[in-house]
């Protein structure tokens, strides 16, 4: 379905918040989207009209905003932020005697999406590959992480 030329700029330029959901969130940034535009990409225009606001920033959190850049390329950004957060959770369960009517393997796996604060600077990461290599002189194992409290 073909826009109207009058709602062609905000399409274009606009991502819109209705009650029911989001929309223009698609990409138009390529030529021949719409007829007489010239959405080839380039690095000056793209260099003029994107900017980062910082909105909140405090010892723990940061909060921006990212201006002038593609909804895609924005959520991708967003991606490799959370992938590169560290973070600590449950890993291995062992559970002696479950008398509850919730399996093992999912208390197990529901205890491993608590989110878990704590100051690394109180672990120490026991067994790294060297020092388990030369102890054992066999195959790498897993991790090991003791709290010092």
């Amino acid at each position: 379905m073909a826009a109207p030329m009058s709602n062609v700029e905000e399409i274009r330029s606009r991502v819109i918040l209705g009650e029911f959901g989001v929309k223009n969130v698609h990409t138009t940034d390529f030529p021949g989207n719409y007829p007489g535009f010239d959405d080839t990409w380039d690095m000056k225009l793209f260099q003029k009209n994107f900017r980062v606001d910082v909105v909140h920033l405090d010892e723990n959190s940061m909060e921006f905003d990212m201006v002038g850049i593609d909804a895609a390329i924005a959520n991708a950004f967003r991606r490799i932020l959370l992938a590169e957060v560290p973070t600590m959770a449950i890993e291995k369960v062992f559970i002696y005697n479950n008398t509850s009517i919730v399996q093992d393997e999912v208390l197990a796996h529901r205890l491993g999406l608590i989110p878990i604060k704590a100051d690394p600077r109180l672990f120490e990461f026991k067994n790294t590959d060297q020092q388990q290599l030369l102890r054992t002189g066999g195959p790498l194992e897993h991790h090991h992480v003791s709290s010092k409290y």
